[in-house]
């Protein structure tokens, strides 16, 4: 987690490049993460109802939610 790389040149001048994460791409991606994971839970639900009560309309749901939390 480096902030500075420091990059000599054959004439021993050195040039520091400042590098840095741009916050509103990592709060985007936490927050895209998180709905995933909420959208393959709901479709693990749908999957375990349908199955344990012979419900089988409730596996289109389900499918759209894993393709939704892809």
């Amino acid at each position: 987690n480096c902030s500075y790389f420091k990059h000599f040149t054959p004439g021993q001048s050195s040039e520091i490049f400042e590098v840095t994460t741009q916050k509103e791409y990592s709060i985007s991606a936490a927050a895209i993460a998180i709905f995933s994971v909420g959208f393959a839970i709901i479709g693990t639900i749908c999957v375990l109802l349908s199955f344990t009560k012979k419900r089988d309309y409730l596996l289109k749901p389900a499918s759209m939610f894993y393709t939704f939390a892809g």
